[in-house]
């Protein structure tokens, strides 16, 4: 038999109290299951098993083997039934139906772990529920935990003797789903049935999406297809109805019959055979608002949503409702989401049976949802309580976010009461749940915090903050103490208020919240994990926890280190709609007469500028006295690509597209020998759409001057532990991967470390 690698330990493991508990009385003497590397048992599986049965029998033997060194052989069941069998999934020993009822549950992804004499059971209402009966057994009974894709805890058992129950199991989660993979086997293993929007087997199924995922207003009646003979069916805006709006695709009509009517049947162009191939599926399409605030504003939209009691919500229930009553004879498999997403429920229509309510609704997961104490939980725990009751014949899933999206390295105190909130938000009528946090390995906390969100999406009721302690008992070896003692640290002295919290994400400024003293104290804590991590395997652990803690530290010196000036906040700009400022040399414009004034601590388009497409900034300034010294510019960020011009002459430019740079800074060698005195840099922005613009400041430093010994250190291990990690990417971002990290903060690293060379 082939085996994949496994990792084994003998550290104790903590006592899950929260499990499934066990059904009936006492069922015998213990299951001997091996001893001495030996065993009398046989895993038996149907002979003809779907995947899902047959993988099931084949991850409970390599983990059987991996614990005690005994061979488990898997047989079909047309061979000799005898006393030692482990049954798998659907068999001619026995069926679902030949369950006793109390163990038997109609949830979807149900199983049963049934004990009769020395046999044992286990059996789920699908074969994705077999698998999961089978992981659960390994993880509940046997003491197993899939920490990552590459580490999973096996207790060494060379004597394996399991005081078996019957008992049964029903996830009260239905979709179980993270942004990005939890990587390798350990997302089935932890018993979650998605990623993202998709499915992690085709073949065992889950909740499936057909069609586009999200913001599917435009999908389902194109404004390039439609605007110009059918206005009507787009947003009407003081007056006049709009394709766009400042920038941004504005929504449907609602209350035009024409627009439901297309759009359902643009829904059933995406659904098809599809839908009725896989039994093991739960389907999904999306009638989701496009991600943009410009709803319309005709009297017939006005006079629904007040009807109704919300400024926006009511034309949308109304319009959901519509296309999910047509589509529900024709494909009763099939739910029609719609996410709250700047609309509320409206008070008076409700969702219809088949209608699927998306929120994007958080607590403020650095606090239980129930702390009296945090004003935001207290609103949003009425929230999902009154939610709980105007639901209808709906149902609920919630888009969770657990990071801050300009900056996936900043410390997020957000781990403790993960389980504990889930927990309440499920009460509450969430039967689904999507969590969008960071988006690649390496990145703050990843492995811990995928971990902690995996085991409270299947039981809810665990205790997080005990399976930190496990995780990371288990994850960092000798480092787990100092690990914890950083968690401690991090959560216990950064339960800031919110609006001090909210702000640095919206300003993306760490500093804001994390001060010198904490990035002192976190380093020391984790060096000292570090050190005590007993493996090279392990101490790349401790050192991808210390990498957002190096972030922080060269991110405040980037611009600052050497800084021989500090640009004007404010500064002369002119719009250029015909592109043609290039060909006219505005760049080198001896003076800037006639150009608007414009800020540079926040986008043009955020000034009132509804402008998208190509601007020029322009500033004089003096230059110090700086005797030859290596210079060079600091942008803090610039969202858009731009072209940089000293007294005429171009000096570098930003090419990356503004979807990976928006909020990442960069530096531009000045040329060797700039004079003291007077100056002009101007800058050519292009951005097509959305928010664009100059919006963090701007600096000459001195490259001559030396950086600190912890600098230094900073940047010369960041990148080596980065990479190790597999880091892609720094914060939200689409596409392909790496480019932030290859292209952008990594030579933005390599250059910092030349100061004082």
């Amino acid at each position: 038999m082939r085996h994949r690698p496994v990792q084994t330990s003998c550290l104790l493991l903590l006592v899950i109290a929260t499990a499934q508990p066990a059904l009936g009385a006492a069922e015998g003497d213990p299951l001997v299951l091996a001893d001495s590397g030996r065993t009398e048992y046989a895993i038996v599986i149907g002979s003809n098993p779907h995947l899902g049965e047959d993988r099931a029998a084949q991850e409970l033997a390599h983990f059987l083997w991996a614990m005690t060194g005994a061979e488990f052989p898997v047989r079909k069941d047309n061979t000799p039934e005898s006393a030692f069998e482990l049954v798998v999934g659907s068999t001619n020993r026995k069926k679902m139906e030949d369950i006793p009822e109390n163990l038997r549950t109609d949830n979807w992804e149900g199983f049963t772990l049934l004990r009769e004499g020395k046999k044992l059971y286990i059996m789920g209402n699908i074969p994705r529920g077999t698998l999961y009966g089978v992981y659960d057994f390994l993880d509940v009974e046997l003491g197993v935990r899939f920490l990552t894709a590459e580490v999973t805890h096996v207790p060494n058992r060379r004597a394996l003797k399991v005081d078996m129950r019957s008992r049964m199991f029903a996830p009260g989660i239905e979709r179980r789903t993270i942004w990005e993979s939890l990587g390798g086997e350990s997302m089935l293993r932890n018993r979650m049935n998605g990623h993202a929007f998709y499915l992690i087997s085709p073949t065992l199924g889950g909740v499936k999406w057909i069609g586009p995922k999200t913001h599917t207003f435009n999908a389902l009646v194109p404004a390039d297809k439609y605007f110009d003979e059918h206005p009507e069916y787009f947003s009407e805006i003081e007056g006049e109805r709009h394709r766009e709006y400042d920038g941004l695709l504005t929504q449907l009509c609602m209350s035009n019959p024409d627009v439901a009517r297309i759009a359902t049947d643009t829904l059933r162009g995406w659904l098809g055979p599809e839908v009725k191939a896989n039994p093991y599926n739960k389907y999904v399409v999306s009638v989701t608002v496009n991600d943009s605030v410009w709803f319309c504003k005709c009297a017939k939209c006005v006079a629904i949503n007040r009807e109704e009691g919300v400024a926006e919500g009511g034309t949308k229930m109304r319009f959901v409702n519509r296309i999910a009553t047509a589509l529900a004879s024709e494909y009763p498999e099939v739910a029609v989401e719609t996410m709250l997403y700047h609309t509320a429920m409206p008070k008076k229509t409700k969702p219809v049976s088949n209608v699927l309510i998306q929120l994007v609704h958080d607590p403020d997961w650095r606090f239980a949802f129930d702390d009296p104490s945090c004003e935001q939980n207290q609103r949003s725990l009425k929230y999902f309580r009154e939610l709980k009751k105007t639901i209808g014949e709906g149902f609920v899933y919630n888009w969770t976010k657990h990071t801050t999206f300009a900056d996936n390295f900043i410390p997020y105190p957000n781990l403790k009461y993960i389980a504990h909130n889930i927990r309440i938000m499920n009460e509450n009528g969430v039967k689904g749940f999507f969590c969008q946090t960071v988006q690649s390995r390496g990145l703050e906390m990843q492995d811990l915090r995928y971990y902690l969100l995996a085991r409270a999406l299947w039981r809810p009721e665990v205790d997080s903050q005990e399976t930190i302690q496990e995780f990371c008992q288990l994850y960092y070896g000798k480092g787990a103490d100092d690990v914890l003692r950083y968690i401690d640290f991090l959560h216990d002295n950064h339960r800031v208020a919110p609006e001090l919290w909210n702000r640095m994400r919206e300003e993306d400024d760490a500093s804001i919240v994390f001060d010198d003293e904490f990035i002192d104290t976190a380093d020391a804590i984790l060096a000292v994990a570090e050190r005590k991590a007993e493996t090279p395997q392990i101490k790349q652990r401790v050192a991808t926890c210390r990498l957002p803690i190096w972030k922080l530290r060269l991110d405040r010196a980037f611009g600052a280190v050497g800084k021989v000036l500090s640009f004007p906040v404010t500064w002369s700009f002119k719009i250029d709609p015909e592109d043609r400022g290039m060909k006219e040399l505005w760049q080198k414009a001896a003076s800037f007469d006639g150009w608007e004034r414009m800020r540079i601590d926040k986008h043009w388009t955020m000034q009132g500028q509804e402008h998208r497409g190509v601007a020029w900034y322009g500033t004089h300034f003096d230059l110090p006295e700086t005797k030859g010294a290596p210079l060079a510019l600091w942008f803090g960020a610039i969202d858009g690509t731009a072209d940089i011009f000293i007294d005429g002459e171009k000096v570098g430019e930003q090419t990356i597209s503004a979807m990976h740079t928006w909020q990442h800074g960069f530096f531009i060698p000045l040329p060797e020998g700039l004079a003291r005195g007077n100056h002009r840099l101007v800058i050519r922005v292009f951005k097509e759409n959305y928010n664009a613009g100059i919006w963090k400041p701007i600096t000459i430093v001195d490259m001559s001057v030396p950086i600190s010994k912890d600098l230094r250190t900073a940047g010369e291990r960041f990148i080596p532990v980065a990479q190790a990690a597999d880091l892609k990417v720094l914060s939200e971002s689409y596409g392909s991967g790496y480019i932030q990290t290859e292209r952008i903060y990594y030579p933005k690293i390599r250059f910092f470390l030349t100061h004082g060379l």
